[in-house]
């Protein structure tokens, strides 16, 4: 113990001219003016608000340009009627385009929680006056400054009557309440409209696409290539580096960054509508899913039956087939629900629902029981069922 109590002494002492101590250092570092400042990278101003400045910067896409497949200018109508059939309950009200807000942070960690800061929050609307695209990026350029940013934030959402997030339920709108909390401020869309497109976007585009994360959706689905962005798992230690440096080139392509990803979370909601209006192929499939899903049975019938022509695969063909025999049934319309459940066992002749489903028709409905006897039949012909179901099919079997 003594040992180790003579070693920290002598790192105590003071330190000679061609080593200097780490304390001097970090003093220097953290020294005002040390810092790169962020205009040399970043063109923006200090907005003033009751809490102190806070940096503000503001890109218009104008309505001439394209963001990959998406024309600027289709985010300046308001939602359609085939968009609010798909997200009724957030976009039923929405009359103007200039109500919608898309908005996505970047953050100090991706896990959440009371530590995690979101350093760049931007926020993306049409602009009426200016005839374009409006992004708002605000930066915290110091941990003690996010009340002001808040409060900005809140100043960019006034007027908004649905949010636009891309998986914000779970995570974006979660954390930006919790600094709310943390900073004695009131989170300014509580109880607002939010659609998280996450959750549609896997319905719609997962049957084409190797996964739903943002940046292949925009690729596949709007034809935007990245070129010279920062993957999302480095964006924290880059604000980490500005906190002791200050502003680089780097920086500057996470201000990239957030923007393009405003801009595909507005052009994917854009998609969405063209996919809704004129349902083909997978996305059919997709805007039929989306439609059983909220028990609208007509339009779902209509989407499915459109994207079963050129279903792009046995497994989405299969639950194709299972929502359009279910959508079918709650319309009682029996004989174009026993055709999609004899398709069905037909695709996949071991499957107990399809021929559970077509026997009720035929017995209930159609009153065939020969038909369904002959169902029944050749599904206990089949040697794997659990006893279970093998006992419900005897069963039904005995009863016809």
């Amino acid at each position: 113990m003594s040992r180790l109590a003579d070693r920290l002494r002598r790192l105590d002492r003071a330190p000679s001219p061609g080593n200097p101590d780490l304390r001097a250092r970090l003093e220097r570092l953290d020294r005002p003016g040390r810092r790169v400042p962020l205009e040399r990278f970043v063109a923006g101003t200090r907005a003033d608000t009751p809490f102190g400045p806070v940096f503000r910067t503001e890109v218009v896409a104008g309505a001439g340009r394209f963001h990959g497949r998406l024309p600027v200018a289709a985010l300046g109508e308001p939602p359609d009627g085939a968009l609010r059939d798909l997200f009724p309950g957030e976009l039923g009200r929405v009359d103007r385009p200039e109500a919608l807000a898309f908005l996505d942070t970047e953050t100090t960690g991706l896990a959440g929680g009371a530590g995690t800061v979101a350093f760049l929050v931007g926020v993306g609307r049409w602009d009426p006056d200016r005839g374009g695209f409006r992004v708002v990026q605000l930066f915290l350029e110091d941990l003690d400054r996010e009340a002001a940013l808040l409060a900005a934030l809140a100043r960019e959402l006034e007027g908004v009557g649905c949010l636009v997030t891309y998986n914000g339920r779970r995570f974006d709108v979660p954390l930006l309440e919790t600094r709310h909390i943390l900073n004695r401020l009131t989170w300014p869309l509580d109880g607002a409209p939010h659609l998280d497109l996450l959750p549609p976007a896997r319905t719609l585009w997962k049957p084409s696409h190797p996964d739903c994360r943002l940046v292949t959706l925009e690729a596949g689905v709007l034809g935007v290539r990245r070129r010279g962005d920062v993957p999302g798992s480095e964006i924290p230690s880059v604000y980490q580096r500005f906190l002791r440096r200050g502003a680089d080139e780097t920086l500057a392509r996470v201000f990239s960054h957030n923007r393009l990803d405003i801009l595909s979370l507005a052009g994917l909601l854009w998609a969405a509508g063209c996919a809704a209006r004129r349902p083909a192929g997978a996305e059919a499939l997709g805007v039929g899913f989306l439609h059983a899903r909220a028990r609208r049975t007509e339009r779902a019938c209509e989407a499915l039956a459109a994207g079963l022509r050129d279903a792009p695969g046995r497994g989405a063909r299969t639950r194709a087939l299972r929502e359009l025999g279910r959508a079918h049934k709650r319309r009682g319309a029996w004989r174009e629900a026993l055709a999609v459940w004899e398709e069905w066992a037909t695709l996949e002749p071991g499957r107990l629902e399809p021929v559970e489903e077509a026997a009720k028709v035929l017995e209930h409905h159609l009153r065939a029981f020969d038909r369904a006897l002959s169902w029944v039949e050749r599904a206990l012909g089949f040697p794997h069922w659990p006893p279970a179901d093998r006992a419900r099919l005897e069963h039904r079997r005995n009863r016809l």
